[in-house]
C-alpha cells in the first residue's frame, strides 16, 4: 500500500529524485526508496524537507496515521 505521494507529485512537477535530493540534502536513493515504499517511517524532519522541495504540505505528500 502506497503511504506517500512522492512519485505522483514529483512527476507532476517535472522533478527528478536528484532534484529533490539537492533541495533536501538527502540522498536520491533514500528518496527513491521512500517513494517506492521500500523504506518507511521517515522522521518528521525528512517529511518536512521532502514536502518543502515538492512545494506541498506534509499532509498532502505523506499519509499520517
Amino acid at each position: 500500500m502506497q503511504k506517500n505521494r512522492i512519485d505522483s507529485l514529483r512527476k507532476k512537477k517535472g522533478l527528478s529524485y536528484g532534484d529533490i535530493a539537492r533541495a533536501t540534502g538527502l540522498t536520491a536513493t533514500y528518496i527513491y526508496l521512500l517513494a517506492k515504499g521500500k523504506r518507511t517511517n521517515p522522521s518528521l524532519e525528512v517529511m518536512q524537507k521532502i514536502s518543502s522541495a515538492l512545494e506541498e504540505k506534509v499532509e498532502k505528500v505523506f499519509q499520517i496515521n
